[in-house]
């Protein structure tokens, strides 16, 4: 066999193992970060033409995937939907909302996290 060929081959066959990691380590986690999001607003009632901005991306530093949003009614908080499979909360994400930078608490947000969330949450304090 040539040489050329055998590298050729050892090139294809990394470039498709390659491919196969990015599908089951990031594609199909994301993919179902977006799921769970989108069933969370749902269950907020909350559509989507009430979404100014959103943004999703990879949390390396906890794991996960973290959805930003912020929404038309409510332009001065930042929304973030954490997902980690690890949550025990609804659909194994965490709600917190960001004005300038600090955290604010349930009652000041138009969108406030599920009921579950907030029990689960007080039972932990």
């Amino acid at each position: 066999m040539n040489m050329y060929k055998k590298w050729w081959i050892i090139l294809g066959v990394m470039f498709i193992l390659g491919v196969i990691v990015y599908i089951f380590w990031f594609a199909i986690p994301k993919n179902t970060a977006i799921k769970a999001v989108d069933d969370y607003l749902a269950e907020q009632k909350i559509t989507s033409n009430q979404i100014d901005t959103r943004v999703i991306k990879k949390d390396w530093k906890m794991g996960g995937y973290l959805t930003k949003i912020v929404f038309k009614d409510d332009p001065n908080l930042k929304y973030e939907y954490v997902y980690d499979e690890r949550y025990e909360y609804p659909h194994h994400i965490y709600v917190v909302a960001f004005k300038e930078g600090s955290s604010q608490d349930d009652n000041q947000m138009k969108h406030p996290p599920l009921q579950k969330q907030l029990e689960d949450r007080d039972k932990k304090k």
